[in-house]
């Protein structure tokens, strides 16, 4: 062939992400090794383009996520201690044994709710300005 085509190695063809490359090489009608877009450079440059268009996605995402976390923690505290309120009247030794089992769940909740509200939320709004800047 003229120009000679380079030399496949096995190395390159276990880089290939996926068998379109293959058919995009076979089915061109010219040369097209010598395209800026063809370099192994330019295409990693354009598939880190696309995950971080992805990650500034789920950052969005994981906003939303972080806010109904906090309120389904809140609110299940409100109900649990509403219910042992409730239980205390009624039947007392069954609110003592609910409240010694959600103390642990409640120090979870404590623990995982202010990283929801401080850390994470800090972290996704740092990832959230490298997005849109």
């Amino acid at each position: 062939l003229v120009p000679p085509w380079p030399t496949l190695a096995w190395k390159d063809i276990v880089e290939y992400s996926f068998l379109g490359k293959f058919d995009l090489l076979q089915h061109s009608c010219t040369d097209i090794h010598d395209h800026d877009w063809t370099t192994p450079a330019h295409c990693e440059a354009t598939m880190k383009y696309f995950k971080l268009q992805y990650a500034c996605e789920e950052i969005q995402h994981l906003n939303v996520e972080v806010h109904r976390l906090h309120t389904a923690i809140h609110n299940e505290e409100v109900k649990t201690v509403a219910t042992i309120c409730w239980l205390l009247e009624i039947d007392h030794m069954l609110a003592l044994e609910l409240k010694c089992r959600y103390q642990v769940h409640a120090a979870v909740n404590a623990i995982v709710g202010n990283t929801t509200r401080r850390e994470l939320e800090s972290s996704l709004l740092k990832l959230g300005q490298m997005c849109y800047a």
